[in-house]
Order: structure tokens, then C-alpha cells, then sequence
């Protein structure tokens, strides 16, 4: 239990540290003012049939939509003052990014293609917050509920039998996210998760999110 102890607590101490200095990194570039960019998601796999190329696009705008903002909240709001305390960095608000964006009539698809200097310099700010995620569809809802069903059935049957426990994953999800001053990574990370039958997208979605806030050093 000591040891365990030590263990977290050097654990923590390193993670302080680490987040400390890159906090003194951001401090030496002057970031004051960061607009989190429209977020790009992919979906792609074994997409259920059962949908439209028509419902699908609705679907990746509404959970687009969701995903922006919902790092907004995270990452503006999050609420651990001992990890925060020491920063003055300021997030604009979405409401005013995406304003700016309609009045220069750029797309979401143009903010991704842009060079991200020229679109801080548009949107009035010191860096700009990139984050993508890419849904890799593995299976249906109906298909993995399916699998668990069965499995618990055989299981039941053959006790002994060595199968999985767990609901079934219908997809994996590739997460990336980068803060970007003047053409330059001043921070990023990277990380996978899932979802399955019980754990829908949007689930996955703030948990990524949260994360990400988790994970960013200012």
C-alpha cells in the first residue's frame, strides 16, 4: 500500500511539473486568446445500411455540432482551479468564432484547409484549437446486442466455455487534438476509444472531450 502510494504520488508530482512547464512554453509565445476551430469528424468502415448517404451527412453534422460543443464546455469551463489557476489564457466564445467565420464565408471545410497563422489572424486570436475524430463502423447495434445475447446464452450453457465479457464494440474512434500558434504544434495528444450497443457516440464524444480538457496544460 506504501509503495502504491509513493507510486501516485511521484506520478502526480511529474504531471504537475510537466503541465507547469508547458504552461511556461505557452507563456513564452504570448497565448492569450485561442479559438477552437469547427471540429472535422469521419466516419468510415462498415456503415449501417440502414442509412442514407442523406441521413448519414445529417447524422455527422449533428454529432459535429455536438463535438464542438462540447470541448467548448470542457475545455472553457473546465473546473479544476489547482490545474488552472496560474492561466490567463482566454477561449473565444463559439458564438463569436463561428460568426466570423460566416461573415469571411469560410466553410468548415476551408478552416481545415487554411493555413492556421492566416486563420488566427482572421479570427482575432493568438492560436487556434484544432481536433479531429475519425469513427471507424465495425458493427450495427443490432448485430453487437445480438452477439452479447448469444454469448451470455452460451455461456450460461457451457460455463466453462472461454468467451469474452463485455458488450460487443460497434466502432473505434481515433481522437486527435492540437493547439497551433503561428504554423507551429505547441501542443497535441492522441488517443483511441470505442463505443458499443450501450455506449452510444455522443457518450463517447464527452468522454473524449473531457479528456482532452483533461490533458491541455493551460
Amino acid at each position: 500500500m506504501k509503495q502504491f502510494l509513493l507510486f501516485a504520488s511521484l506520478l502526480l508530482l511529474t504531471t504537475s511539473c510537466a503541465r507547469r512547464r508547458m504552461m511556461e512554453r505557452v507563456d513564452r509565445m504570448n497565448i492569450k486568446t485561442i479559438a477552437i476551430i469547427p471540429a472535422q469528424l469521419e466516419v468510415t468502415g462498415n456503415i449501417p445500411k440502414k442509412f442514407t448517404p442523406e441521413q448519414l451527412q445529417q447524422i455527422i453534422q449533428q454529432n459535429t455540432k455536438f463535438l464542438n460543443q462540447a470541448l467548448y464546455v470542457d475545455l472553457a469551463q473546465f473546473n479544476d482551479s489547482k490545474l488552472r489557476r496560474y492561466s490567463q489564457v482566454k477561449f473565444q466564445s463559439l458564438e463569436t468564432t463561428n460568426k466570423i467565420l460566416r461573415e469571411k464565408g469560410l466553410t468548415d471545410s476551408a478552416c481545415w484547409q487554411m493555413d492556421p497563422a492566416e486563420l488566427g489572424s482572421v479570427l482575432g486570436v493568438d492560436a487556434v484549437l484544432s481536433a479531429k475524430v475519425v469513427q471507424n463502423h465495425i458493427l450495427s447495434d443490432e448485430v453487437a446486442m445480438g452477439i452479447d445475447v448469444i454469448g451470455g446464452i452460451v455461456r450460461q450453457t457451457v460455463p466453462k466455455l472461454p468467451l469474452p465479457y463485455g458488450a460487443a464494440r460497434t466502432s473505434d474512434m481515433f481522437v486527435s487534438c492540437a493547439l497551433i500558434r503561428s504554423g507551429y504544434t505547441v501542443w497535441s495528444t492522441r488517443f483511441t476509444s470505442r463505443t458499443d450497443w450501450n455506449y452510444p457516440f455522443q457518450f463517447a464524444i464527452q468522454n473524449a472531450t473531457n479528456a482532452i480538457a483533461y490533458r491541455f496544460p493551460l
